[in-house]
């Protein structure tokens, strides 16, 4: 059994996050030892979406309207999986994820129509803003002042106003149990100076989120290149004839080679660990049967 969480790649300084790492890791491990690997990486992350230091769940990054739409996956490795992207006033976006993928003939919901299936599965109403989202809206307000001329003034007036409102990174696990089942997990409230209705890798199966034959990954990092190069895919593919790690620092060589900054975690079916990140710093623990408490690090 092995189950490791990231708390999301930061370019800039990497906040103290041990502390609820290692809840998170402890929670997954918790359900570990007496369910599926796929409720293992469901704990973790709803543990880390409702911290709200993180960019996922609570303390999301808003768009530039000030509105926090968020996204998020899971998946097993049988091929099961399911996504929300641009979700709204949920506490825990990765549980209505799964929800899709055991309620739904479908992989992925968006908008409204996500946040109408939450509503039937018994979700409350939930504001997820944070300071963590103030600061991130107030400074997405200092850029888009700068750049004249810019697509991005059109949301000026409306992203300060719902500034004055709120006065009042991505996150993932993947998972091994018992029996070998495997299972991969990702959540995120956006980038900062997202337009509405951005959609990142975080709630598409094979970018930001996979779990297979061969091995279980989540990504942290620039969505759009992420999404591009398929990586989360390619990693667990690659672990069919290499190790976890080879896999990891080969995809973090692939996207460095196009500029994408970005991190992954992976265990493969052999229950190997793949850690890294090409640029900035991750976040990130884990727990192996037999260790009594999780290893926490950040890089």
């Amino acid at each position: 059994m092995l189950i490791i969480v990231h708390g999301g790649i930061y370019i800039e300084e990497i906040p103290n996050i041990a502390d609820i790492l290692k809840n998170a890791c402890l929670a997954g491990r918790d359900a570990l030892l007496c369910k599926e690997a796929v409720d293992a990486v469901e704990e973790a992350v709803k543990t880390l979406e409702d911290d709200p230091r993180l960019d996922a769940g609570t303390g999301s990054y808003p768009n530039l309207l000030g509105e926090i739409e968020m996204s998020a996956s899971i998946m097993k490795d049988d091929l099961s999986c399911g996504g929300v992207a641009a979700i709204k006033n949920i506490k825990n976006p990765i549980s209505v994820a799964r929800g899709v993928m055991e309620q739904t003939r479908h992989v992925l919901l968006v908008g409204e129509g996500a946040n109408l299936f939450a509503k039937l599965l018994g979700f409350e109403p939930y504001n997820p803003v944070a300071e963590l989202t103030v600061t991130t809206l107030r400074k997405a307000i200092e850029i888009a002042e700068k750049e004249g001329g810019s697509i991005y003034h059109y949301y000026l007036e409306r992203a300060r106003h719902r500034l004055k409102e709120l006065q009042l990174g991505t996150v993932g696990s993947v998972a091994i149990d018992g029996v070998k089942r495997k299972a991969a997990a990702t959540s995120t409230g956006g980038i900062e100076m997202q337009l509405p209705g951005r959609v990142g890798d975080s709630p598409l199966i094979g970018l930001g989120t996979f779990a297979g034959e061969w091995g279980a990954v989540s990504m942290t990092g620039a969505g759009e290149g992420i999404i591009k190069l398929g990586l989360a895919r390619k990693i667990a593919d690659w672990m069919e004839d290499m190790d976890a790690q080879s896999a990891v620092d080969r995809g973090m060589a692939l996207a460095k080679n196009h500029q994408v900054v970005c991190g992954a975690i992976a265990l493969s079916c052999r229950e190997e660990i793949g850690l890294g990140q090409n640029g900035g710093m991750m976040s990130y623990a884990y727990w192996k049967d037999g260790m009594d408490e999780p290893i926490t690090h950040l890089s």
